[in-house]
Parts: C-alpha cells; structure tokens; sequence
C-alpha cells in the first residue's frame, strides 16, 4: 500500500497499521467465539445513537461476565471513534466496528475477565441513510434455528447462525434471509430486525423471541410512537403471516432500513419505509446540525 493511503485501527487506545498481526493464537476471540461487538454509524465523525449502542454494550458484557472497568468511558471512547476517522481520512459517512473480546489466559475457564478492545472503520458510500431503490427478495433458512438464551440480544461473536444463513442466501440468489428460533418461528434476518405492516399496523418480533435487541429497531418504535402507529410485538412469525403482509422491512444501525419487494409469488409495497427513512435524516440533524 502506497505511504499516503495508510489506513488504522484502534488496538486498547493505540493505533496500528491495518494489516498487522496483532494477536496470537491464544486470542479468546479466536478460540472461543468469546466477545461481542457493536456496528455504528457515524456521519461527519460523529456516531450515531452512540449512547444506545454503548449501553447495549455495557449490559453484554454484563451478560458475559466481562469487566467493564476495562472499557474506555463513553466520552473517550467516542474521542476515540473520531481520531480514528480524521487518521483514515474518511471525509463522509464510515462504518465503525467495535468489538470487546476476554484477554487471553485459560482454557474454557478464563484466567481473567478482563477486556480488550478494537475500532476498525470503513468508509459508506452514501451520507445519510437512502432507502434501497429497489426492494430486497428475501427467503427463510431453517436448517440451523438460534435458540434464545440471556446473550441472544446482544452481538457476540459466537454467528454460526448467521453465517449459515449467509451461505443459504447466496445460495439462493436472496438478497437477504431470514432466520427462525428455537420454535421454528422467524425473528429476523442475517443482520438485521424484522418489521412489517399489516392492516395499518406495524409488527415485529419482541427481544424475548431471541432477536438483537437492535439500536435501529428501538429508533424504529420511537417512529412509530411520535406517528401513532400501533405497534404489536410478538413471540415471532411464519412464512405464511409474513405472506399476508403489505409491507415488510428489514433494519439495522448502518443501513437504517431497507425494504423487501419480494419473498415466495408475493410483492409488497413501501409507504411506511418511505416516512421512516425521512425521519431517520432528521435525527442524524439532531446529533450533527448542518
């Protein structure tokens, strides 16, 4: 890589080159799946409904018996987030992965519960969010059901059900798919919460199910409270409510939202996405003024 088009990452408050080894083999995350991470979105340097995200994070780790003494403070971490855009020369939109991983030392039982922390960011190609031009076809992959259990809200590193959704879906020439719980019902998709409407009124499953526990989806239910959409949560759906839908739409941090034109011989419409994506730009004018 040429001199001026270093990029960096951020390994426990120090820059290094990407593309340098920085762990060993012993890493946790490795070995054990045994960390979560956070994807945000930042626009002029600045991330986006940062306060969800790292309250999310904090509650995980939490969940994961990692201390959070060993996280930087909300504050410093977002100085941070923006030293390590203004480094990279990211001049508009980036996506920024955080991830928080146990410090090496045992087998199954860790020796510490003390954290490591990464930032890796990574340019978007648009400012603001823009609703997808043309709708997502989507399937449902039910070969490998995520169970829900007290770590299922949050993003850790254990993905074996994403990543063979992801298979199934190229496999497919889906633009997205779906996955189901341990009941065989469907709470969202690869990478993102589940929506959709029926009947004038919006749906989706609840954090009980054992979806993500989404920073969009939580921006998606304060939408529909300042627009007086009923909204229904649910233990999750089937193929065939999901059939008898009018419109369904799929969410997350970096993407906001996008809409799925088609699953099975059914079409659907956009018209609640349409306000929701005009919405989500006027939040990001709350967080950065023009």
């Amino acid at each position: 890589m040429p001199p001026g088009n270093k990029k960096y990452l951020i390994l426990n408050g120090h820059f290094y080159e990407t593309g340098r080894p920085l762990f060993s083999s012993e890493n946790r995350a490795f070995r054990y799946g045994d960390g979560l991470f956070e994807t945000i979105r930042c626009h002029k340097t600045v991330p986006l409904f940062f306060e969800d995200h790292y309250d999310r994070l904090l509650r995980g780790m939490a969940t994961l018996k990692l201390t959070a003494a060993g996280l930087p403070p909300l504050s410093q971490l977002k100085e941070h987030i923006e030293k390590l855009i203004v480094r990279n020369r990211y001049f508009y939109d980036v996506r920024i992965r955080l991830s928080v991983f146990r410090r090496e030392g045992g087998l199954y039982t860790p020796e510490t519960n003390s954290p490591s922390w990464l930032l890796e960011a990574a340019p978007l190609p648009d400012k603001g969010y823009h609703l997808n031009q043309e709708g997502l076809r989507i399937g449902v992959f039910s070969d490998f059901p995520k169970s829900w259990n007290f770590a299922s809200a949050y993003k850790t590193l254990s993905c074996t059900p994403y990543i063979l959704a992801g298979i199934h879906k190229k496999e497919n020439h889906w633009d997205d798919c779906l996955i189901v719980n341990q009941d065989k019902k469907i709470i969202e998709s690869i990478s993102s919460n589940l929506f959709w409407v029926k009947n004038n009124q919006l749906h989706t499953p609840s954090i009980s199910a054992g979806c993500v526990n989404g920073v969009m989806r939580k921006q998606i239910l304060n939408f529909a409270e300042e627009s007086r959409l009923e909204v229904k949560e649910c233990s999750g759906t089937t193929r065939e409510e999901l059939l008898e839908a009018e419109e369904i739409f799929l969410t997350n941090s970096v993407s906001g939202l996008r809409w799925v034109v088609a699953m099975d011989h059914k079409r659907y419409f956009n018209r609640i996405p349409k306000q929701i994506e005009n919405w989500l730009n006027n939040q990001i004018r709350k967080f950065v003024p023009d």
